[in-house]
């Protein structure tokens, strides 16, 4: 005997093949490989029993709290554990029960088959059949590795045709930086900045401009002067007006999670569910935009790596990143060069590029469709290399 890993209907449908199998049941035998770990909140004590005990009868199984069992809890958490066939079965018998409905309609999305990630930038669409790179251009003289900051008109542009022809899909230009302890800039010296540089790299690229702001003045600013992407380290919780200034004009979102601020995050972050607390924040978030008319299609997210998360959190994030495309949205990661990749080896940024492009090589298998990295060659190369092999 052996173990397969089978993570592709094509990997089954080829052992399948291999063994003779009837392609009739093909399908029958991909779901049953089509393993999933499902978790629920908000149950009822009664809901989850019915649903623990349906679970086992389909041959899956509920993990439930040990209160559910004497009803001295009101609304319970429950963790599932089924493969899509199990599910079908789960969903058949709870459709008999019309108090079950709500459980019965979150399994049914669950098993409908996941649309191509689509996302609109001005008047085009990008379906995410690859990876796709975001060259980072810091314009402040503070940024965390020296290697990015880049300060006058010539190297700016300079970086910015570089990066394009090394395989940029866009480029990410900050005049703030938010490095951890990082002091603010004010929206008047932020806009000077971008003065200087953005007329310029604009007239001389193709490629999509996006810019590190959470300001929504400067945001209006860079938007006027040709920006597609507005990339919001707060997901707008450090001012209110982002939301409706990216709506009015149309432009596409990156909404990343952050606990407190650059000046605060890693002053002991704390988390009792980090991937929880991360997935409500970032659904919040895509609701609050778009009951302000921002268009789903036009939305990012990213999980926020470095920003107020502890070593053991970022390494958390990296492994459960799938998690985080159930929103049906790109998923963007910003690792380049950071701590968690260097302090293990008590290295500085100059020397985390092998690092780096280790972890993306891991972030590209668990679902990021957008890698924001300072070393653009480097990346593109392996993004190629990872995506032939998930092909």
């Amino acid at each position: 005997m052996r173990k397969l890993n089978l993570n592709k209907s094509d990997s089954v449908i080829k052992e399948l093949k291999q063994i003779g199998v009837d392609t009739n049941v093909y399908s029958l035998f991909v779901n049953k490989a089509d393993y999933k770990v499902l978790k629920f909140e908000g149950l009822s004590c009664a809901q989850a029993n019915v649903l623990k005990q349906t679970a086992l009868i389909c041959g899956a199984d509920l993990a439930i709290p040990k209160t559910a069992y004497n009803g001295s809890t009101k609304k319970i958490p429950a963790i599932l554990f089924a493969n899509s066939r199990e599910i079908e079965k789960i969903k058949m018998r709870l459709d008999e029960q019309s108090w079950m409905e709500p459980i019965s309609k979150q399994l049914s999305e669950m098993l409908l088959a996941n649309p191509p990630v689509i996302l609109k930038i001005g008047n085009k669409k990008i379906r995410f059949n690859r990876t796709y790179i975001m060259g980072v251009i810091n314009i402040t003289p503070d940024s965390f590795f020296s290697g990015s900051c880049y300060t006058t008109k010539k190297t700016v542009e300079k970086m910015a045709r570089e990066m394009e022809k090394e395989g940029a899909d866009f480029l990410d230009i900050g005049a703030e930086s938010s490095r951890p302890g990082a002091k603010p800039v004010d929206r008047k010296e932020e806009i000077q900045r971008l003065k200087k540089v953005l007329p310029a790299v604009i007239k001389n690229t193709s490629i999509p401009i996006s810019i590190d702001t959470y300001k929504a003045d400067t945001a209006s600013f860079a938007i006027d002067q040709g920006v597609k992407i507005i990339n919001d380290i707060s997901g707008l919780s450090f001012d209110k007006k982002m939301a409706g200034v990216v709506a009015k004009n149309k432009a596409s979102l990156i909404i990343m999670h952050i606990k407190g601020t650059p000046r605060t995050m890693q002053v002991n972050p704390q988390y009792k569910d980090l991937m929880g607390e991360i997935y409500h924040y970032l659904k919040r978030k895509i609701d609050f935009v778009k009951q302000k008319g921002v268009e789903l299609n036009r939305i990012i997210v990213d999980p926020g790596f470095g920003f107020g998360k502890r070593l053991e959190d970022n390494y958390e994030i990296i492994n459960r990143l799938n998690e985080l495309t159930t929103f049906g949205r790109p998923v963007l990661v910003g690792h380049s060069r950071k701590s968690f990749i260097g302090k293990p080896f008590n290295i500085p940024p100059e020397q985390r590029l092998e690092g780096s492009l280790g972890v993306e090589a891991i972030l590209i298998r668990n679902g990021a469709s957008i890698i924001r990295v300072h070393d653009v060659l480097e990346a593109k190369k392996v993004a190629m290399l990872i995506d032939k092999i998930k092909q």
